[in-house]
């Protein structure tokens, strides 16, 4: 009954949000041109609103943006719900969010790491500039563009590094085995982050690393499992860990590639108080899964994890996750911008309410190398599951 009397009041709440931005868009109070039905002085819907606009416009003493009114009214409405998830995306914000999500950004594609002041490349994205020119890591970065990039922040650097896709940047870079340093121009590019990786161990187990959700995910998990098979390995261990979510259509293809055809994977339930299950596409795995879940496990990974625990495919391992079990819309807007709002929460296939609680593990341990240790002991049979 408690969970259900949150859910109820959840419901009720984004119904209430959803009618005042509903209204919103009709009353344009801040644009240069309101709506001659609803922006007149003595308005009943929004007279305190039109009343502050009105004293701005006519007694501030410094510039005056509406359209900066306008966003600033429109952020304190969605930040006065009290729900962190929801906002005002600018259309400069959106872009941002989505390659975001999509964990791409523009450059040439050196994963650097500073230490003492110093730049030194720990490894190259493939496929992108820097690998085509051979870069390898253990170079240390010495300059961009003739600019010396000694005493300047991790962040700086990459901001220089990043630009326009198509531009060129002039870099140089030492090895301590070689005698001189040596100039590269490379081509900035759209680049994927390493979500996924993938590695052997013990020569029986696969283990698969999920950093988050961007919508190409499935299609590297799919080749990472191929790939497992094709090496007849006994079990698989998936890793979730600090995993903040995606794409919630991402994690149900994923959740497709070990589920079988038809299984549940979660039950969403939209502000009207209707319930979705969501199914299973397939084709599934028929292998044993180890899930390594923790405080940073959140969103459509809870969803993931969920679905495996509940559906009995998978034992899972680590601390409780973080626990955000609500869904957020982007609702495009007039400027190019958006409204993200929550506009429903999922549950477990089993019921189980995720917002505000989270996932338990089967079996709950502290720290990342026992995990991951206790993982491989299970799949082994090293190590039998608790009752």
């Amino acid at each position: 009954m408690g969970g259900a009397g949150r859910i109820n009041r959840r419901r009720l709440f984004v119904s209430l949000t959803l009618r005042v931005f509903l209204i919103l868009l009709f009353l344009s109070p801040l644009l240069g041109v309101p709506s001659p039905a609803l922006a007149q002085e003595g308005d009943t819907f929004w007279p305190l609103l039109f009343e502050v606009r009105k004293l701005v416009e006519e007694n501030y003493a410094g510039e005056l943006d509406v359209y900066t009114l306008e966003e600033g009214a429109i952020r304190g409405m969605l930040e006065s719900l009290g729900d962190p998830y929801s906002e005002y995306l600018s259309p400069r914000d959106i872009k941002a969010y989505r390659k975001a999500l999509e964990q791409e950004y523009t450059g040439v594609g050196l994963v650097l790491k500073e230490e003492g002041g110093s730049f030194t490349i720990i490894g190259v994205i493939p496929s992108s500039s820097a690998a085509r020119q051979g870069l390898r890591p253990g170079g240390v970065l010495l300059k961009i563009d003739g600019q010396p990039v000694k005493g300047l922040t991790i962040e700086e650097v990459q901001q220089l590094l990043q630009g326009e896709a198509g531009s060129e940047v002039n870099l140089e870079i030492a090895w301590p085995w070689e005698g001189v340093p040596r100039t590269f121009v490379l081509k900035r590019e759209l680049l994927h982050q390493q979500t996924v990786r993938a590695q052997i161990l013990d020569g029986r187990l696969g283990y698969l690393s999920l950093a988050s959700f961007p919508s190409w995910a499935p299609l590297e998990v799919d080749r990472v499992l191929s790939d497992f098979k094709s090496a007849g390995i006994e079990g698989v261990i998936l890793d979730l860990r600090g995993n903040s979510g995606g794409y919630l259509q991402s994690a149900l293809e994923v959740a497709s590639l070990f589920l079988p055809p038809g299984v549940p994977v979660a039950q969403v339930v939209d502000k009207a108080g209707r319930v979705e299950i969501l199914r299973s596409a397939g084709p599934g795995l028929d292998l044993p899964v180890v899930v390594l879940v923790d405080e940073g496990t959140a969103s459509a990974a809870e969803l993931l994890a969920g679905a495996l625990q509940d559906v009995g495919i998978a034992y899972v391992v680590g601390t409780r996750t973080y626990g955000k079990g609500s869904i957020q819309s982007i609702i495009p807007l007039s400027n190019g911008g958006a409204l993200k709002l929550t506009t429903g929460f999922y549950l477990t296939p089993a019921g189980r309410e995720i917002e505000a609680w989270g996932l338990k593990p089967d079996k709950e341990i502290e720290g990342r190398e026992e995990q991951l240790r206790y993982a491989r002991k299970l799949l082994l049979k090293q190590e039998r599951p608790a009752a």
